[in-house]
């Protein structure tokens, strides 16, 4: 969507690991523990793997390589390792749904959806796995299979964020601009402090403006070009330099009054 700012994809590390049960590769691994808190990412890895040269590694040592490597962009590794971390715990809820952060970070979408497929239905009511869901849904252009799953999501967790926000993006690919202006309201009104939330909520204001303007509603679009205005400088205040909202506060501050 061009001039939408594209929603971040992170992977969540959970430092309240199990604690391991040898002393020695115990304190190895919380030294790599450590060490990805630091962001010294290779550092960690090579603290890990001296573990699973000596054949101490446990599956929580193979899961943080995993997030070590999704941190250094490396996709095959990344994925390798979570995987391995599964098959030594392959109930383990927190390792499936970030398994699909995985995936969609390197936008691996027609995999994803597959395992979410796969996933859901065992965990219901895991935000992580209905969100990475609708996500790939909506990247793949099944917008309205998307908007679906957000729904059973909200259900459980109407204020996530995420789902607000992405469920304004898809409204807004659908031309559904007054659903979009709702879901992004709902969603600044959650968190005032995101420049991405704050510029898209700008877009959709915008083309609240032009939609009005070509209808002949010269009163209401004034109205939302206002708002636009104003949208865009909170999104501008909050990150001053993004290229992406330079550019659409540029273009929005040209348009003509009504």
């Amino acid at each position: 969507m061009k001039h939408i700012l594209a929603l971040i994809v992170a992977v969540l590390f959970c430092s309240q690991l199990p604690a391991q049960e040898n002393t020695v590769s115990g304190s190895s691994y919380f030294q790599a523990v450590e060490e990805y808190k630091l962001k010294n990412y290779s550092k960690s890895v090579e603290l890990l793997k001296s573990l699973l040269e000596q054949g101490k590694a446990t599956y929580e040592s193979y899961a943080l390589l995993a997030y070590n490597y999704e941190k250094l962009n490396d996709y095959e590794n990344a994925y390798n390792f979570i995987q391995e971390a599964r098959k030594r715990k392959p109930e383990d809820e927190n390792l499936a749904a970030n398994l699909l952060g995985i995936l969609a970070k390197f936008q691996k979408w027609k995999a994803l959806i597959e395992l979410c497929e796969k996933f859901i239905p065992t965990y219901p009511n895991n935000a992580e796995m209905r969100y990475f869901y609708a996500l790939a849904l909506a990247e793949k252009g099944a917008g309205k299979t998307a908007l679906s799953q957000i729904e059973k999501a909200k259900a459980n967790h109407p204020n996530d964020v995420r789902f607000l926000e992405l469920e304004g993006k898809i409204y807004y690919s659908l031309k559904s601009y007054e659903k979009a202006d709702v879901s992004l309201r709902w969603a600044a009104s959650i968190n005032d402090s995101s420049s991405g939330i704050w510029n898209n909520l700008a877009l959709v204001q915008e083309a609240l403006y032009r939609q009005n303007l070509k209808l002949g509603k010269k009163k209401d679009a004034v109205s939302y070009l206002e708002e636009a205005k104003q949208c865009i400088q909170k999104a501008l205040q909050l990150k001053e330099d993004d290229p992406t909202i330079l550019e659409n506060e540029k273009r929005i501050k040209a348009l003509p009054s009504a």
